[in-house]
């Protein structure tokens, strides 16, 4: 008697805010560093910066704050702030990571990380929370052409498992990083972490998960 197909061959993983809450982390480095700097810096625009590189950060920083600021400077002591925090603080995981990823292991999941953040830090968050021994397979958003939105990690993270894409589940927590999973023509399982996505993203997610522990019945459901 034959084993039926799964309806998926492997799970790909965002990192920030999915796995690891360092969003949070990462948004008050942001916040205390612009209120040194005298920079108006808004809770909406932290919420457009969640999933991004770095560079795209600075970019949507230059286009949408007022002339006469720094950003490179501005993002400099950001992010050396936020390099200290990671260093120094405790780096909380997501509730339902771990039962997520040793169901994984059970099941023999392929599995990945694409994630947004340049692979310097991502490994020392993955080390950092112990995440690192789950996964054979990580693309760090340094290490492609285009980062989030854009689809080449998780394209990259496929090829790696050696899994078309259209085979592939991505969880993101952002919809920034949703994005890059639907054009790479992904499904994708979206857990909020900071804000809900919005309704153009959420009705073309395969669902909208309250967190971890739904998501891994969801998977469970499926196969």
């Amino acid at each position: 008697m034959t084993t039926p197909a799964r309806p998926f061959a492997a799970l790909l993983f965002d990192m920030d805010g999915l796995m690891i809450d360092t969003e949070a982390l990462s948004e008050r480095a942001w916040q205390q560093t612009a209120a040194e700097q005298g920079i108006p810096l808004s809770h909406a625009q932290l919420q457009m910066m969640v999933g991004l590189s770095t560079e795209r950060c600075l970019q949507y920083l230059a286009d949408t704050l007022p002339d006469g600021h720094d950003v490179q400077a501005f993002g400099q002591l950001a992010r050396q702030r936020y390099h200290q925090m990671l260093h120094q603080e405790e780096i909380p995981l997501k509730p339902g990571i771990l039962d997520l990823l040793d169901w994984c292991t059970r099941e023999n999941l392929p599995r990945a990380v694409g994630t947004a953040t340049q692979r310097s830090l991502a490994d020392l968050k993955l080390a950092r929370t112990g995440l690192q021994r789950y996964f054979t397979h990580t693309v760090a958003g340094d290490e492609v052409a285009h980062s989030k939105p854009a689809p080449d990690v998780y394209l990259q993270a496929a090829t790696l498992l050696g899994v078309a894409p259209a085979d592939c589940i991505v969880l993101e927590d952002s919809p920034h990083g949703a994005q890059a999973a639907l054009a790479a023509n992904m499904r994708v399982i979206i857990i909020p972490d900071l804000a809900p996505p919005p309704v153009h993203i959420a009705k073309q997610a395969l669902a909208v998960c309250q967190d971890l522990y739904a998501a891994q019945a969801l998977l469970a459901r499926l196969i």
